[in-house]
Protein backbone atom coordinates (compact mmCIF):
# COMPACT_ATOMS: atom_id res chain seq x y z
CA UNK A 1 0.00 0.00 0.00
CA UNK A 2 1.16 3.56 -0.84
CA UNK A 3 1.65 6.02 1.57
CA UNK A 4 -0.81 8.09 0.46
CA UNK A 5 -3.59 5.17 0.67
CA UNK A 6 -1.96 3.89 4.00
CA UNK A 7 -2.30 7.79 5.25
CA UNK A 8 -6.11 7.97 3.96
CA UNK A 9 -6.69 4.45 5.38
CA UNK A 10 -6.08 5.42 9.07
CA UNK A 11 -7.27 9.08 8.72
CA UNK A 12 -10.63 7.27 8.05
CA UNK A 13 -10.14 4.66 10.82
CA UNK A 14 -9.41 7.87 13.42
CA UNK A 15 -12.56 9.56 12.08
CA UNK A 16 -14.91 5.90 12.72
CA UNK A 17 -13.22 5.94 16.10
CA UNK A 18 -14.14 9.62 17.14
CA UNK A 19 -17.27 9.14 15.57
CA UNK A 20 -18.34 5.54 16.76
CA UNK A 21 -16.54 4.50 19.75
CA UNK A 22 -18.22 4.68 22.90
CA UNK A 23 -17.07 7.51 25.03
CA UNK A 24 -14.25 6.49 27.88
CA UNK A 25 -16.64 8.20 30.77
CA UNK A 26 -20.24 9.11 30.90
CA UNK A 27 -21.17 12.93 30.67
CA UNK A 28 -20.36 14.18 33.92
CA UNK A 29 -23.01 17.10 34.94
CA UNK A 30 -21.76 18.48 38.23
CA UNK A 31 -18.31 17.66 39.98
CA UNK A 32 -17.62 19.49 43.18
CA UNK A 33 -13.75 18.19 44.59
CA UNK A 34 -14.28 19.94 48.19
CA UNK A 35 -10.10 20.78 47.26
CA UNK A 36 -10.05 24.73 47.79
CA UNK A 37 -12.41 28.09 48.76
CA UNK A 38 -12.90 30.36 46.05
CA UNK A 39 -14.64 32.52 48.30
CA UNK A 40 -12.21 35.16 50.15
CA UNK A 41 -14.74 36.53 52.59
CA UNK A 42 -14.41 35.23 56.35
CA UNK A 43 -18.45 33.56 56.62
CA UNK A 44 -18.06 32.53 52.60
CA UNK A 45 -17.41 29.49 51.07
CA UNK A 46 -17.30 28.42 47.18
CA UNK A 47 -16.14 25.39 45.63
CA UNK A 48 -15.32 25.08 42.21
CA UNK A 49 -17.54 22.93 39.82
CA UNK A 50 -15.60 21.12 37.91
CA UNK A 51 -17.70 21.20 34.70
CA UNK A 52 -17.98 24.15 32.23
CA UNK A 53 -20.72 26.19 32.71
CA UNK A 54 -21.79 24.61 36.12
CA UNK A 55 -22.60 26.56 39.22
CA UNK A 56 -20.28 26.66 42.09
CA UNK A 57 -21.34 25.05 45.48
CA UNK A 58 -21.73 28.22 47.95
CA UNK A 59 -22.58 28.34 51.37
CA UNK A 60 -22.48 30.79 54.31
CA UNK A 61 -21.77 28.27 57.45
CA UNK A 62 -18.93 25.49 55.99
CA UNK A 63 -15.40 25.32 55.18
CA UNK A 64 -13.56 23.16 53.40
CA UNK A 65 -10.69 20.91 55.98
CA UNK A 66 -7.79 20.62 54.51
CA UNK A 67 -6.59 18.42 57.67
CA UNK A 68 -9.76 15.53 56.86
CA UNK A 69 -10.42 13.52 53.19
CA UNK A 70 -11.35 9.93 52.69
CA UNK A 71 -7.46 9.21 51.40
CA UNK A 72 -4.69 11.26 50.11
CA UNK A 73 -6.13 10.57 46.40
CA UNK A 74 -9.64 10.17 45.00
CA UNK A 75 -10.38 5.99 45.24
CA UNK A 76 -10.75 4.55 42.17
CA UNK A 77 -8.25 7.67 39.88
CA UNK A 78 -5.29 8.29 42.41
CA UNK A 79 -6.17 11.74 41.71
CA UNK A 80 -4.70 13.79 44.65
CA UNK A 81 -7.40 14.73 47.13
CA UNK A 82 -6.44 18.10 49.75
CA UNK A 83 -9.53 18.00 52.15
CA UNK A 84 -13.20 18.12 52.05
CA UNK A 85 -16.42 20.19 53.46
CA UNK A 86 -17.45 20.81 56.77
CA UNK A 87 -19.47 23.01 58.58
CA UNK A 88 -18.15 26.08 60.97
CA UNK A 89 -20.49 25.74 64.05
CA UNK A 90 -22.92 23.04 65.69
CA UNK A 91 -25.91 22.62 67.03
CA UNK A 92 -29.74 23.71 65.76
CA UNK A 93 -30.61 24.55 62.31
CA UNK A 94 -26.68 24.88 61.72
CA UNK A 95 -24.76 22.52 58.61
CA UNK A 96 -22.61 22.74 55.80
CA UNK A 97 -26.30 23.81 54.13
CA UNK A 98 -24.39 24.69 50.16
CA UNK A 99 -26.41 25.13 47.44
CA UNK A 100 -25.36 25.26 43.78
CA UNK A 101 -27.75 27.06 41.21
CA UNK A 102 -30.16 25.44 38.67
CA UNK A 103 -28.54 24.77 35.26
CA UNK A 104 -30.37 22.63 32.32
CA UNK A 105 -27.87 20.28 32.72
CA UNK A 106 -29.09 18.88 35.81
CA UNK A 107 -32.39 17.73 34.21
CA UNK A 108 -31.45 14.54 32.82
CA UNK A 109 -33.73 11.02 32.22
CA UNK A 110 -30.77 8.65 34.01
CA UNK A 111 -28.07 9.30 36.41
CA UNK A 112 -25.48 8.45 39.07
CA UNK A 113 -25.23 10.58 41.95
CA UNK A 114 -21.71 9.56 44.51
CA UNK A 115 -20.28 11.45 47.17
CA UNK A 116 -18.50 10.74 50.27
CA UNK A 117 -19.40 11.31 53.74
CA UNK A 118 -19.10 10.84 57.67
CA UNK A 119 -21.98 11.99 60.53
CA UNK A 120 -23.14 11.42 63.53
CA UNK A 121 -26.16 13.30 62.53
CA UNK A 122 -29.79 11.81 62.43
CA UNK A 123 -32.01 14.06 60.71
CA UNK A 124 -29.72 15.43 57.82
CA UNK A 125 -30.00 15.89 53.93
CA UNK A 126 -27.03 14.62 52.73
CA UNK A 127 -28.18 15.13 48.61
CA UNK A 128 -31.13 17.14 47.70
CA UNK A 129 -33.03 18.31 44.24
CA UNK A 130 -36.20 18.47 44.34
CA UNK A 131 -39.03 21.04 43.96
CA UNK A 132 -41.67 19.00 45.76
CA UNK A 133 -42.91 15.95 44.48
CA UNK A 134 -39.47 15.20 41.87
CA UNK A 135 -36.39 15.04 41.98
CA UNK A 136 -34.06 12.83 44.13
CA UNK A 137 -33.47 13.32 48.18
CA UNK A 138 -30.69 11.48 49.87
CA UNK A 139 -31.05 12.10 53.90
CA UNK A 140 -31.36 10.25 57.30
CA UNK A 141 -28.20 9.04 58.26
CA UNK A 142 -28.86 6.73 60.90
CA UNK A 143 -31.13 4.48 58.73
CA UNK A 144 -30.15 6.25 55.42
CA UNK A 145 -32.95 6.49 52.38
CA UNK A 146 -33.12 7.43 48.85
CA UNK A 147 -36.17 9.38 47.54
CA UNK A 148 -36.59 9.62 43.88
CA UNK A 149 -39.37 10.14 41.12
CA UNK A 150 -40.17 8.58 37.76
CA UNK A 151 -42.50 9.47 35.28
CA UNK A 152 -45.67 7.39 35.73
CA UNK A 153 -46.42 6.98 31.69
CA UNK A 154 -49.50 9.48 32.12
CA UNK A 155 -47.41 13.10 32.73
CA UNK A 156 -47.18 12.42 35.89
CA UNK A 157 -44.37 11.47 38.53
CA UNK A 158 -43.81 8.14 40.85
CA UNK A 159 -42.20 8.31 44.30
CA UNK A 160 -39.97 5.41 44.85
CA UNK A 161 -38.42 5.27 48.17
CA UNK A 162 -35.40 2.50 49.50
CA UNK A 163 -35.02 2.89 53.25
CA UNK A 164 -32.79 1.39 55.70
CA UNK A 165 -29.69 1.86 53.09
CA UNK A 166 -27.20 2.15 56.16
CA UNK A 167 -26.37 3.76 59.34
CA UNK A 168 -23.63 6.32 58.92
CA UNK A 169 -21.24 6.59 61.47
CA UNK A 170 -17.30 8.57 61.78
CA UNK A 171 -15.76 6.34 58.97
CA UNK A 172 -15.80 7.65 55.42
CA UNK A 173 -18.26 5.89 53.17
CA UNK A 174 -18.72 5.87 49.61
CA UNK A 175 -22.18 6.11 48.46
CA UNK A 176 -23.37 6.36 45.50
CA UNK A 177 -27.55 6.11 43.62
CA UNK A 178 -27.56 5.25 39.86
CA UNK A 179 -30.96 5.00 38.12
CA UNK A 180 -31.36 3.82 34.28
CA UNK A 181 -34.11 5.00 32.33
CA UNK A 182 -33.87 2.28 30.05
CA UNK A 183 -34.49 -0.27 32.36
CA UNK A 184 -36.13 1.30 34.78
CA UNK A 185 -33.59 0.39 37.45
CA UNK A 186 -32.76 1.97 40.71
CA UNK A 187 -29.40 0.95 42.55
CA UNK A 188 -28.16 2.27 46.01
CA UNK A 189 -24.62 1.42 46.71
CA UNK A 190 -22.47 1.81 49.68
CA UNK A 191 -18.81 1.33 49.26
CA UNK A 192 -18.90 0.24 45.86
CA UNK A 193 -21.38 -2.56 46.96
CA UNK A 194 -25.27 -2.49 45.71
CA UNK A 195 -27.83 -2.77 49.22
CA UNK A 196 -30.58 -2.16 47.46
CA UNK A 197 -32.36 -2.12 43.77
CA UNK A 198 -35.74 -1.34 42.71
CA UNK A 199 -36.50 -2.79 39.05
CA UNK A 200 -39.33 -0.75 37.70
CA UNK A 201 -40.98 -0.27 34.62
CA UNK A 202 -38.63 -0.10 31.15
CA UNK A 203 -38.42 3.78 29.60
CA UNK A 204 -39.37 5.88 32.69
CA UNK A 205 -37.32 9.20 32.71
CA UNK A 206 -36.61 10.76 36.17
CA UNK A 207 -39.01 13.82 36.32
CA UNK A 208 -37.65 17.15 37.64
CA UNK A 209 -39.81 19.61 38.24
CA UNK A 210 -39.94 23.59 38.74
CA UNK A 211 -35.46 24.45 37.87
CA UNK A 212 -34.62 23.99 41.57
CA UNK A 213 -31.19 24.40 43.31
CA UNK A 214 -29.02 20.99 44.64
CA UNK A 215 -28.74 21.29 48.28
CA UNK A 216 -25.42 19.25 49.91
CA UNK A 217 -25.16 18.29 53.60
CA UNK A 218 -28.48 20.24 54.89
CA UNK A 219 -28.18 20.60 58.57
CA UNK A 220 -25.30 18.31 58.73
CA UNK A 221 -23.20 19.87 61.61
CA UNK A 222 -19.76 18.67 62.28
CA UNK A 223 -18.95 16.53 65.78
CA UNK A 224 -16.68 16.76 68.20
CA UNK A 225 -14.13 13.85 66.62
CA UNK A 226 -14.15 15.57 63.15
CA UNK A 227 -15.08 18.56 60.82
CA UNK A 228 -14.94 17.35 57.03
CA UNK A 229 -17.85 15.44 56.45
CA UNK A 230 -18.58 15.61 52.84
CA UNK A 231 -16.39 14.38 50.05
CA UNK A 232 -15.98 14.48 45.82
CA UNK A 233 -20.09 14.90 45.37
CA UNK A 234 -20.42 14.34 41.71
CA UNK A 235 -23.27 13.36 39.04
CA UNK A 236 -23.59 11.19 36.26
CA UNK A 237 -25.75 11.76 33.37
CA UNK A 238 -26.07 7.72 32.95
CA UNK A 239 -26.63 5.03 35.71
CA UNK A 240 -22.75 3.98 35.84
CA UNK A 241 -21.18 0.61 37.57
CA UNK A 242 -19.30 0.77 40.41
CA UNK A 243 -16.10 0.14 38.38
CA UNK A 244 -17.00 3.42 36.67
CA UNK A 245 -17.43 5.53 40.03
CA UNK A 246 -15.73 8.70 40.09
CA UNK A 247 -13.70 8.11 37.05
CA UNK A 248 -12.34 10.62 35.62
CA UNK A 249 -10.64 9.83 32.48
CA UNK A 250 -11.50 12.07 29.59
CA UNK A 251 -12.55 11.16 25.91
CA UNK A 252 -9.96 10.64 23.31
CA UNK A 253 -10.42 13.84 21.24
CA UNK A 254 -10.27 13.59 17.63
CA UNK A 255 -7.29 15.12 17.38
CA UNK A 256 -5.04 12.75 19.73
CA UNK A 257 -6.91 10.08 17.18
CA UNK A 258 -5.32 12.02 14.48
CA UNK A 259 -1.89 12.08 16.05
CA UNK A 260 -2.50 8.14 16.83
CA UNK A 261 -2.74 8.06 12.50
CA UNK A 262 0.26 9.59 11.71
CA UNK A 263 2.34 8.22 14.02
CA UNK A 264 0.98 5.06 12.81
CA UNK A 265 1.80 6.48 9.08
CA UNK A 266 5.34 7.54 10.14
CA UNK A 267 5.45 3.86 11.45
CA UNK A 268 4.31 2.06 8.53
CA UNK A 269 6.72 4.41 6.00
CA UNK A 270 9.71 3.15 8.40
CA UNK A 271 9.01 -0.49 8.03
CA UNK A 272 8.75 0.20 4.21
CA UNK A 273 11.76 1.85 4.68
CA UNK A 274 13.54 -0.75 6.21
CA UNK A 275 11.99 -3.21 3.70
CA UNK A 276 13.63 -1.43 0.86
CA UNK A 277 16.74 -1.69 2.27
CA UNK A 278 16.43 -5.44 3.10
CA UNK A 279 15.70 -5.94 -0.53
CA UNK A 280 18.90 -4.37 -1.80
CA UNK A 281 21.26 -6.14 0.23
Amino acid sequence: MSPARLLASLLGLALFLGAGAPPARALTVAYWRMESDLDPSANGLRVANEVAGGSDLISLEAFVDLAANPNGTVPYTGASNLGSIGSTQQGGNRGINASAAWYAALDVSSITVEFWARTLESTAVLFRRSSGADGIVIQNPNALSVTYYVSDGAGGALPVTMSGLDNMDATWKHYAFSYDAASGVGTFYVDGTAVRTNDGPDGRPLVWGAPSQLEIGVLMDYASAFNGTMDEVRIDSAALPPGRFLDVVPEPAPAALLGLALAGLAGAHGLRRGDRRSTRR
